[in-house]
């Protein structure tokens, strides 16, 4: 049988991706190594861009093992987690040791390269499987033994065994979006059941502020106010995906371009709008509703003036 190839470790340096920790996060970091400490899987549940994935991965590090990395989508299959066919292999022996007497026999057999669930459960590694409920239930059904009985299932006989038992070091964490987004499944109870779930859309405006101004270089003054213009806006337009990752998007956008936050500057409006008006502008949200919304927003970080923040949402536009 073929030998399964080594997974590549995946790794986040700590000097490239800061991650913000106070008291909010650290906790729930501790937390997390606890559980899993003693093999009980970790989930973090959370609308798309509270930094679910970057604090997986922060997380998987402090363990101190590889990191094997997997992201979930709508074609994942079950042969993607566990493993496949790669080819096969025949040998064929003459037998020619009596004279005048020919004997061939020919064996064949099957290839098989384990997918990046097997290797990881086999090498020891941390698996960080992000997204997991944008993958098919059907795919994903082959983690209920996992994450209960730390063994994996093959059920394809070419596979050359029947069961895998996980290496001693061998952790899960898993990370998702609430169900009502779009492509997502609804995951199992069972499976649910078998995790600790941490739901990080309850995170507060202190601990965003942090992430901002660790992740971009702004100071904390203007992290605060990119953090209460996305807040501001997200609850004058009930629904709308502005979220963390909105704000660190601005923000690196400002940094690059060493634009301060104020709603008198044109370049800083200019730049809200093209960030914020394709997240604004969804469902029966018409342009005249987001610049209100805009506006209403920008008032509230310079204290309800309102001539000059009107004037330039009209020049940005």
């Amino acid at each position: 049988m073929a030998q399964p190839e080594r997974p590549a470790d995946f790794r986040l340096p700590m000097q490239e991706r800061p991650l913000f920790e106070d008291e909010e996060v650290l906790s729930l970091q501790s937390r997390a190594l606890a559980y899993l400490a003693a093999d009980v899987p970790v989930h973090l549940r959370g609308p798309a861009g509270m930094g679910k994935t970057t604090l997986a991965l922060r997380i998987a590090e402090r363990l101190g093992r590889p990191v094997s990395f997997l992201t979930g989508d709508r074609w994942l299959t079950r042969e993607d987690l566990v493993g496949r066919e790669i080819g096969r292999s025949s040998r064929q022996t003459v037998d020619a040791y009596v004279s005048r007497v020919r004997r061939t026999e020919t064996q064949e057999r099957s290839d098989w390269r384990d997918a990046i669930l097997a290797d990881a459960m086999r090498l020891g590694h941390t698996l960080v499987y992000d997204e997991f409920t944008r993958a098919p239930p059907h795919a994903n059904a082959v983690l209920l033994p996992v994450l209960e009985e730390r063994v994996l299932v093959f059920h394809d006989a070419r596979a050359g065994r029947q069961r895998l038992e996980a290496h001693p070091d061998f952790r899960m964490l898993l990370t998702s979006n609430p169900h009502e987004y779009v492509g997502v499944e609804h995951p199992p109870d069972a499976l649910i059941d078998r995790v600790v779930t941490f739901d990080l859309d309850d995170m507060s405006a202190e601990t965003e502020c942090g992430i901002v101004a660790a992740r971009t270089g702004l100071d904390s003054t203007m992290a605060a106010q990119l953090v209460a213009l996305v807040r501001s806006l997200r609850r004058i337009l009930p629904g709308t995906p502005a979220s963390l990752r909105t704000a660190l998007l601005l923000g690196r956008l400002l940094a690059a371009q060493k634009v301060r936050v104020d709603a008198r500057d044109s370049r800083f409006v200019q730049i809200c709008v093209d960030v914020l008006r394709s997240r604004s502008m969804c469902g029966s949200i018409q342009a005249e509703g987001f610049e209100t919304a805009l506006k209403t927003a920008l008032d509230g970080l310079r204290g309800g003036d309102t001539s000059s923040c009107e004037t330039a949402i009209q020049v940005a536009s």
